[in-house]
C-alpha cells in the first residue's frame, strides 16, 4: 500500500507548526514592545484582538473557498497571504499601524483550519480523523515551543523588528513544496494505489456533491440544506464549546508572556522557558487525546459518543484548573495549575472531528468554517476583555475566572445538545455515525 497521505498529513503539521509560531510572535514580544511604545493595557487588548477581527470572517470564507477549489490551491493561498503580511508587523509605528498589519496578518491565516479540516476529511478514514487532526494540530503547538525562544533571543540581541522580518520565510518554502506534492484527493494524486485509495475511503459516505447528487436543481436546494445544517443542535453545541475553548487559548496565547511579567514578577528574558512550558502540556493534550478518542471510537462503534465525553471531561478540568491558577501564590503551583488546564484544553479538540463525522463529505467544509468563524469571535473579545479587566482592576483574577466560566458553560452545552449514542443502521464501514445529532442523507430537505 502507499504512503502518500502521510506526507500530506506531515505538510499539514508543518503548515500548523508555521501558524502558530507567526501567530504568537507578537504576544512573546508584547513585553519588549510594550517598553518602547508604553500602550495601555485596553489599547494593547485592541490591538492582540485585530487579527481576529479579519480572521473570523476568512475562516468561514475558507470553508468555502476549500469546498470550491480544493485543499491544494486554497492552502497555497492562504500560507502566501500570511507568510508575505507578518513581516509588515516590523513596520508598525503606532497603534492604529499595529491594528492595520495584525488585520492583514488574521485574513491570511483565517481560512487555514477548515482547509486542514478538509485535508483530513478527504484523506483519511473517518475512524481515524480525530488522532491525524489532533496530531496535525500539535503543530499549533510545537510552534509556540519554537518560536517562543526564537523569537525572545531576537528580541533581546537584535530588537523585536527583525523577528517578524526572519519569520516569513518559512511559509513561502512550504508553498512550494505543497504545491508539488499535494492533490485534493487521494483520486487525484498518480502515487496512490487502489489499496491506499480503498483504505481510505472505506468508511467514508457516498459523494453527495452538487454536480451529482440526485440531480439537483442550482444551488438552491444546496443553500437549503446547509442552512438547515447550521441550526442543527450538534452544530451550535460544538459551536458553543469551540467558542469556549477558544476564549480559554486566546486569551492565554495573546496575555499569559505579559501575565507572567506583570504578575509574576517575571524578568523578559526568562520568558523563553517559563512561557514555553505550558506548550509542551499542550502537545501532550492534543496527542493523547486524539489517540485516547479514537481508541474509545474503535471500542464502541460510535463516531460521536467518545468525542463528545472528552470535550466535556476535558472542559470541565479547564474550568477546575485554569480559574484559580493566578489565585495561588506560589508561582511554581500557579504555572502547574496553567499547565494541567492547557493539556486539557487541548485534549478537547474533537470539535473538527465531530464534524468531519456528522456532516455530509461536500459541506465539511464551510460548517468546519462556521464553527471555526465561531470559536474566532472569542479572539475577538477575549484580548479586548482581558485588557479591560486587568485596567479596570488591576489584576488577572477575574479575567481567568471568567474563562473557566466559559470552559463549563462549553462543557454543559455539549452535554446537553449533542445526545447519547444509537448505532446508525445501514452505515458504511466499520464504524458509523451516531443516529442522535447527525445528519442524515434525505431525498427532501427538512425545515427548523
Amino acid at each position: 500500500m502507499s504512503k502518500v497521505r502521510y506526507r500530506l498529513f506531515a505538510l499539514n503539521f508543518l503548515a500548523c507548526l508555521i501558524n502558530y509560531g507567526d501567530r504568537t510572535a507578537l504576544s512573546v514580544a508584547a513585553p519588549f514592545i510594550l517598553a518602547e511604545y508604553h500602550f495601555s493595557p485596553a489599547v494593547w487588548g485592541l490591538i492582540l484582538s485585530a487579527f481576529f477581527w479579519t480572521y473570523s470572517p476568512f475562516a468561514l470564507l475558507g470553508g468555502f473557498m476549500v469546498d470550491r477549489i480544493g485543499v491544494r490551491r486554497a492552502y497555497t493561498a492562504c500560507m502566501l497571504a500570511w507568510s508575505l503580511t507578518i513581516p509588515l508587523t516590523a513596520g508598525a509605528w503606532n497603534a492604529a499601524t499595529f491594528i492595520a498589519v495584525r488585520m492583514l496578518f488574521g485574513m491570511g491565516e483565517g481560512p487555514q483550519a477548515p482547509i486542514s479540516a478538509k485535508l483530513t476529511a478527504d484523506w483519511f478514514p473517518k475512524r481515524q480523523t480525530s488522532t491525524m487532526l489532533n496530531l496535525a494540530q500539535a503543530g499549533t503547538t510545537v510552534g509556540p515551543i519554537i518560536a517562543t525562544p526564537f523569537v525572545v533571543w531576537i528580541c533581546a540581541t537584535l530588537g523585536w523588528r527583525p523577528a517578524f522580518l526572519m519569520l516569513s520565510s518559512l511559509g513561502v518554502i512550504w508553498c512550494a513544496v505543497w504545491w508539488f506534492t499535494a492533490r485534493d484527493r487521494p483520486a487525484d494524486h498518480p502515487g496512490v494505489d487502489a489499496a491506499e485509495h480503498a483504505y481510505i475511503t472505506a468508511d467514508h459516505t457516498p459523494d453527495h456533491t452538487p454536480a451529482t447528487n440526485r440531480s439537483r436543481t442550482a444551488g438552491s436546494t444546496s443553500h437549503a440544506e446547509f442552512w438547515n445544517l447550521v441550526r442543527q443542535r450538534h452544530v451550535i453545541a460544538l459551536a458553543i464549546a469551540f467558542f469556549a475553548y477558544s476564549w480559554v487559548l486566546f486569551m492565554f496565547l495573546t496575555w499569559y508572556p505579559q501575565y507572567l511579567v506583570d504578575a509574576r514578577g517575571m524578568d523578559k528574558s526568562d520568558l523563553a522557558g517559563t512561557a514555553t512550558i505550558p506548550w509542551v502540556a499542550a502537545t501532550a493534550g492534543l496527542v493523547l487525546g486524539g489517540l485516547t478518542a479514537d481508541r474509545l471510537i474503535k471500542k464502541s462503534a460510535s463516531l460521536i459518543t467518545p468525542r463528545k465525553w472528552m470535550i466535556v471531561v476535558s472542559l470541565v478540568m479547564v474550568a477546575a484548573c485554569f480559574g484559580p491558577s493566578p489565585a495561588v501564590r506560589s508561582p511554581t503551583v500557579g504555572l502547574l495549575l496553567v499547565c494541567v488546564a492547557i493539556f486539557f484544553l487541548f485534549a478537547s479538540y474533537h470539535y473538527q472531528a465531530l464534524i468531519i463525522a456528522t456532516v455530509p463529505p461536500e459541506y465539511t467544509g464551510r460548517l468546519a468554517g462556521v464553527v471555526q468563524m465561531c470559536s474566532t469571535l472569542a479572539g475577538i473579545l477575549a484580548p479586548i476583555v482581558t485588557g479591560a479587566i486587568v485596567e479596570t482592576t488591576g489584576s488577572y483574577t477575574s479575567a481567568f475566572i471568567l474563562g473557566a466560566a466559559l470552559a463549563l458553560a462549553g462543557a454543559v452545552a455539549v452535554a446537553c445538545l449533542i445526545r447519547s449514542t444509537t448505532a446508525a443502521p445501514g452505515h458504511h464501514g466499520p464504524v458509523a455515525a451516531d443516529n442522535e445529532g447527525a445528519w442524515e442523507p434525505s431525498a427532501s430537505v427538512q425545515g427548523g
